[in-house]
């Protein structure tokens, strides 16, 4: 399967600190993580580690990071046929203070001027575009040219521009936040008339849409046969949960791809997403999809894969938003 992710990419420094610094003092750390970052980076490289053909679309700068990112993720398995080059610009780096007192995460990306991929006409044949609603042009002109594979926004963020993207991909995965924003309301997880309520909103404003709604260590709400439901999270403590997101939506994609149903592709997005919270650093916490699988089968059986699963090269439960249960 070939898939392509278009969007934004960024450097992450990872500034571990014992407790949140206080304002005008001086704090001192020798623990720095350093990786490459950017959802859109973080659902290529996954996929890539996975063993799939994995293409890359966005823009670094002419800079040494933009050449450490590109070699990176050529490294890593990463096509970079579609990574742009600007030479105007720096490559934006988000510098994430971690709070190893509680496991909180301060960033503050730096990104000196606005750019854009100027280049998309893409000449490869995809089986699945995942956008991550930044690139506007270069996103709608693929998923105009590939109506006959997945389409899938990764809606982390509410921005700008974004509900723009909802008229166009075939599935949508949104995180709380974005969803709370579209529809004004906020969702309890343990009032299940919330959940449903801005579900429903939302998909019956974009009715041509599959809606994925990720709600951190909580669950994930979606429909199958228009019943709602509900996947719980798996409860871990974690250490880092950047880049949870964008693993999840890669392993929908990959999922689907695969042909498993959605209650399949959502078991193993969330103990993927669980996993990666794991291991400080987005694209370094990434799991393996031996281990994913793994742990699928121990807790549901034999993972039937209507295609061959590929990871010899490797480098919860659901119900409905009336009785949701944690996984053991």
């Amino acid at each position: 399967m070939k898939f392509l992710s278009i969007g934004q990419l960024t450097y992450d420094i990872n500034i571990l600190t014992e407790n949140y610094p206080l304002e005008g003092t001086k704090s001192v750390t020798k623990e720095l993580i350093k990786c490459s970052g950017g959802s859109a980076n973080i659902v290529a490289y996954t996929l890539a580690k996975w063993n799939e053909e994995s293409y890359i679309s966005g823009v670094i700068g002419y800079d040494e990071i933009g050449n450490s990112m590109r070699k990176d993720l050529e490294n890593n398995k990463v096509l970079t046929n579609y990574l742009e080059t600007n030479y105007d610009i720096k490559t934006p780096t988000s510098y994430i203070i971690c709070n190893k007192q509680n496991n909180t995460r301060t960033t503050i990306t730096a990104e000196e001027s606005q750019f854009n991929i100027k280049k998309y006409e893409y000449d490869q044949p995809m089986d699945c575009i995942i956008a991550d609603g930044y690139e506007y042009n270069a996103s709608i002109y693929a998923y105009n040219k590939y109506t006959s594979g997945i389409t899938i926004l990764n809606a982390k963020t509410p921005r700008q521009g974004l509900l723009d993207f909802f008229k166009y991909a075939k599935y949508v995965v949104a995180s709380k936040s974005v969803a709370e924003a579209m529809t004004g309301m906020q969702i309890d997880f343990n009032n299940p008339l919330t959940m449903s309520n801005i579900y429903k909103r939302i998909s019956d404003k974009y009715p041509n849409i599959n809606l994925i709604i990720t709600m951190p260590q909580e669950g994930t709400i979606y429909q199958v046969n228009n019943e709602i439901k509900v996947l719980a999270d798996i409860k871990s403590e974690g250490v880092d949960k950047t880049g949870a997101h964008d693993v999840f939506v890669a392993s929908v994609a990959y999922g689907l791809t695969k042909k498993y149903d959605m209650d399949v592709t959502l078991r193993l997005a969330t103990i993927a997403s669980s996993l990666t919270k794991n291991k400080i650093g987005a694209t370094l916490s990434i799991p393996l999809l031996s281990e994913v699988i793994s742990i699928y089968e121990s807790k549901f059986g034999k993972l039937n894969n209507p295609q061959t699963l590929n990871i010899s090269n490797e480098t919860s439960q659901e119900s409905s938003p009336n009785n949701v249960e944690t996984p053991k």
